[in-house]
């Protein structure tokens, strides 16, 4: 099965077509996905109607998949590899303004790598589009790390790579004033290190790795590390570096945490209803 791959004008992000990802993908088939995305950082294919089985089915490929704490996600979510990025309540309707997981998803709007709190973190991340609002759905956005990095002046990369970074759940809650964890949650969810520099497996071009649950870094004044920090988020989400995606009724969004950050944007989600179908596999070993 034979696949085009059509990346947009820089390169950073492509559409993937000649695919129906309802039918059992191949080791030739996947190879060319995996290639794609590593090339590009973002792909999406267009017109996916898939069920969560056919969903999981085609994350697993890209390595096991991340099963979720239950205070993360909606209850109407019964398969724990599935998170629910909607603006709708356990009764399917669309939630108050004072809904304890709408606050929760807030922090969603803060430029993030998926599951970066976790040890192995995110590796691969899809979304498929459910249900939309019906006027201007709002976009997803994306910023290249491995192209953030590479503008840096050399004399600052070396004053960067050797330090770690702790990221956790709990630094990018705060930011929206969500602090209601349960016991569940912070024993499965406790701060983790990573380095703030990685070697992207997939095209051995370095990265920064922050983002929203980067809280600290090791062996810094807490202060001047989350500074630091809130700079490089804030160079490297320039928009010479981002890709927004268009969405459409049935996308298939796919990206690659390790070189990725990205937020979502506000919408009337008291008027309009959106439904995203969530779901990630994780690296094989901690980094």
């Amino acid at each position: 099965m034979s696949i085009t791959v059509t990346p947009v004008e820089s390169g950073f992000g492509a559409e993937v077509s000649g695919l129906d990802l309802r039918q059992p993908l191949n080791h030739d088939t996947y190879a060319a996905i995996e290639a794609a995305l590593s090339r590009h950082g973002v792909i999406y294919f267009r017109d996916q109607p898939l069920t969560e089985a056919e969903q999981e089915a085609f994350i697993r490929w890209f390595g096991p998949p991340n099963a979720l704490a239950r205070q993360m996600n909606n209850a109407r979510m019964k398969n724990p590899y599935f998170y629910d990025v909607s603006n709708v309540d356990e009764e399917g309707k669309i939630m108050m303004e004072d809904h304890e997981r709408r606050l929760y998803l807030k922090a969603n709007m803060f430029w993030h790598t998926d599951m970066s709190m976790r040890q192995p973190p995110a590796r691969v991340t899809a979304l498929n589009a459910i249900v939309l609002p019906e006027i201007d759905p709002p976009d997803t956005e994306f910023a290249d790390m491995r192209a953030a990095w590479e503008a840096l002046p050399p004399e600052r990369q070396k004053t960067l790579e050797s330090l770690r970074v702790v990221h956790s759940v709990y630094a990018s809650r705060s930011k929206v004033g969500y602090t209601n964890f349960n016991e569940e949650t912070r024993k499965l969810l406790p701060p983790t290190e990573h380095p703030l520099v990685r070697t992207h497996a997939g095209s051995g071009r370095k990265n920064l790795y922050i983002g929203a649950h980067a809280s600290h870094i090791v062996d810094m004044d807490e202060a001047a590390g989350r500074a630091l920090l809130e700079e490089l988020t804030e160079f490297s989400t320039q928009p010479q570096f981002r890709y927004a995606h268009k969405w459409q009724p049935q996308d298939l969004l796919v990206w690659d945490d390790s070189c990725t950050l990205h937020r979502s944007t506000p919408f009337d989600d008291q008027k309009f209803r959106r439904e995203l179908r969530w779901c990630s596999a994780r690296e094989l070993e901690a980094v």
